[in-house]
């Protein structure tokens, strides 16, 4: 049996918990997601390996209630193409938040003006290692790991996408 909404998962490759928050604007429309990763353990920390380009990280997919895909594609790189990665260190019982404008992915062009119910799925690439004490990780010591959490009946409006537009950035109260 399917859920209509799952808004907390656990990866079971990192061992991290995720929830997804739907922040809401104009007329109760969804604005934006935060993404919060929690590390439970009490003995190491999680190290992420971050691409800055946030699409590339924590990817969002609204559709129509057919089904039909109106946002854009989560960004993808060719070879040709320099990424830049930031790492962020999740300390053992501890979070971290990234709110991401759902207008980023999603144009509001795509909304009609009265506003229209769909599907939201978000996506968290995972990129990851676990280390003790100060140690810091090589390159080689990443593994990946894909987390989905979705709402199967949000509210899309041009005012919640507009309120929601200021830029991607990682929660500035997160540690």
């Amino acid at each position: 049996m399917s859920s209509d909404r799952v808004y907390r998962a656990r990866d079971p490759e990192s061992g991290l918990e995720c929830r997804m928050t739907v922040s809401r604007g104009g007329g109760g429309g969804a604005s934006a997601v935060v993404v919060e990763l929690r590390n439970p353990s009490d003995d190491h920390d999680i190290v992420l390996k971050v691409n800055t380009e946030l699409s590339a990280f924590i990817m969002l997919t609204a559709t129509d209630h057919r089904g039909t895909v109106l946002s854009t594609p989560a960004r993808k790189f060719d070879s040709s193409e320099v990424q830049r990665f930031v790492f962020v260190r999740i300390a053992r019982a501890s979070s971290h938040r990234w709110r991401v404008p759902i207008v980023a992915q999603l144009p509001a062009s795509k909304i009609p003006e009265e506003g229209m119910k769909g599907r939201l799925v978000v996506n968290v690439a995972l990129l990851f290692s676990t280390v003790s004490g100060e140690e810091q990780p090589a390159d080689g010591d990443f593994r990946s790991s894909l987390v989905t959490l979705y709402d199967m009946d949000v509210l899309f409006t041009r005012a919640a996408l507009s309120e929601g537009g200021r830029p991607a950035t990682a929660d500035p109260r997160s540690p």
